[in-house]
């Protein structure tokens, strides 16, 4: 038996609501999050723009939360 032996997972239209409200919270926290580690930068440190690291790790983690939200991460049982 194979890890592709599982059953159907096709995503009801439920799940892909819940899936994307999930991604959709995900992206404004970390809009909101930079909205206040920006202007604190600039209070704390002008000289670094260390919000930047913030971005650069949290827009690969986006990226990979969307792809689970929009199935690319489930098995099928015709293609795999």
């Amino acid at each position: 038996m194979s890890l592709c032996d599982g059953a159907d997972v096709t995503m009801s239209p439920e799940e892909r609501v819940r899936r994307s409200r999930a991604v959709r919270k995900h992206v404004l926290v970390a809009l909101l999050a930079l909205l206040v580690l920006i202007p604190l930068n600039f209070v704390v440190s002008r000289q670094y723009p260390w919000w930047l690291w913030a971005l650069i790790v949290w827009l690969p983690l986006i990226a990979a939360h969307t792809a689970w939200a929009k199935g690319l991460f489930d098995r099928n049982r015709e293609g795999s």
